[in-house]
């Protein structure tokens, strides 16, 4: 396990010297015996053979694991398309508990949806989890020891992948996001019961609302 600091470089647009120049990039790329100058048809030159992201199950958390598969898209595309590739590990964001019923939840907006159906979750104790951290010994073994049921695979379908990457990370397309943004439709979410998904649904399921959640912080609060 090695832990990025902060959120990495988004590289859509940038230039070799500025990747190479960037501490946490450069970090990953010994660490995997990457080289940006070279196309790898597999992954057996490679240290690893695959990454697992492992980041906080909220917005910023969505925003890393999406600039690091920005990343690999933007330099090693061959790398991004080999299935499995690249994976992330997620944990519940918020769960409750009435008795021996425990239920998990790996979205805010599910977690709301829940409670409204169930009048404010009555009944049931709450715990939200801002983070990795949060979690207990007992739980962070829980989830180890059922690992296939809290790991997930990223999936390349084709063109419309790299449609929706580029439109999350291309600095010259705000116009087009601010499109995406407000064109999301609420209760639209990722999956986690499936062992994969694909970049668009990434993108347009779960990236989405951290860009939704961005710009209601950057509106001045009087």
């Amino acid at each position: 396990v090695f832990p990025l600091k902060g959120k990495v470089l988004n590289v859509r647009d940038a230039n070799y010297k500025q990747v190479t120049g960037n501490a946490e990039i450069q970090n990953l790329l010994k660490i995997m015996g990457l080289d940006l100058k070279a196309e790898y048809r597999d992954v057996s030159k490679l240290r690893y053979g695959s990454i697992m992201l492992m980041t906080d199950q909220d917005h910023d958390g969505s925003h890393i694991k999406g600039l690091l598969i920005n990343l690999f898209h933007a330099w090693w595309p061959s790398l991004a398309k080999i299935p499995g590739f690249l994976k992330e590990f997620f944990t519940p964001i918020v769960k409750a508990t009435k008795g021996r019923n425990q239920l998990s939840f790996y979205t805010m907006p599910e977690y709301e949806a829940w409670k409204e159906q169930t009048d404010n979750g009555k009944g049931f104790k709450i715990k939200y989890y801002k983070g990795l951290g949060t979690s207990d010994a007992k739980e962070a073994k829980e989830y180890f020891g059922s690992i296939d049921s809290h790991k997930m695979q990223y999936r390349y379908d084709g063109i419309e992948d790299d449609r929706a990457i580029d439109l999350a990370f291309n600095k010259k397309r705000a116009d087009d996001r601010k499109e995406w943004i407000n064109s999301y439709i609420e209760g639209q979410l990722v999956d986690h019961s499936q062992p994969d998904v694909s970049y668009t649904d990434f993108v347009n399921k779960e990236l989405v609302l951290f860009s939704k959640a961005n710009v209601v912080r950057a509106i001045p609060s009087v």
